[in-house]
């Protein structure tokens, strides 16, 4: 007998299941993610192998999940957008909004911003730039990700040091207005919840999870 699948009866549900759907399809990817030495430099490398994974565990799943599309950038859906249209997050995972009340909202996106994390090289400091280049993308007019939607997404590819010691030095470029990030490194892949009130983006309040990921080989 063919189960039925339950109604979902309002928009918060509907989005709540899609975090949930992909929330669970990246830990599985990043559990099995694995980088040698020769691509660990390279943040967008690890991407890349970390989508060959995403499509193979959706393929191999029985409810037809739509593979996350990485580094897309947002449609304009207003006139407002069209200047806007190069800024890409890492991946994007689209949902069609069924309860949407205009064009604008008819499609989303739980969108996720991949970070590497390690030793400075340089004058770049992986660090800071995890929040600079990363979180602030999700208050910022000119990145607008997560637009429309109340929740996103950071990765951190944890390449080198000890991953507590990563957490110290991303909190101290944390500034007073965002919650510090706390973790328990009980496991390869560890996540989350950051409450912030964005200033710029609407919905104001907003869910941003992190899941770290930890490639090192030791």
């Amino acid at each position: 007998m063919q189960t039925k699948r339950r109604i979902i009866s309002t928009f918060c549900e509907l989005w709540k299941r899609h975090e949930n759907l992909y929330f669970k399809l990246f830990v599985k990817a990043l559990q099995q993610l694995d980088i040698d030495e020769d691509h660990k430099n390279d943040e967008d490398e690890i991407s890349k192998a970390l989508c060959i994974i995403l499509n193979k565990i959706c393929f191999e799943e029985d409810n037809d999940i739509m593979p996350p599309i990485w580094e897309q950038p947002h449609q304009p859906v207003q006139d407002i957008d069209i200047t806007r249209t190069s800024k890409r997050p890492d991946f994007k995972c689209n949902i069609l909004n069924s309860y949407a009340s205009d064009e604008a909202s008819y499609i989303l996106s739980l969108d996720i911003e991949c970070k590497k994390l390690g030793k400075q090289k340089g004058s770049w400091n992986f660090t800071k730039n995890y929040f600079t280049n990363g979180v602030k993308r999700f208050d910022s007019q000119d990145h607008e990700y997560g637009k429309r939607t109340s929740s996103g997404m950071m990765i951190g590819y944890i390449v080198n040091i000890e991953p507590a010691e990563i957490l110290t030095a991303v909190n101290e470029f944390i500034p007073d207005t965002y919650p510090k990030l706390k973790f328990e490194f009980t496991d390869k892949v560890v996540s989350c919840d950051q409450q912030i009130k964005r200033k710029y983006i609407e919905p104001h309040h907003f869910k941003l999870i992190h899941l770290w990921c930890d490639l090192r080989k030791v």
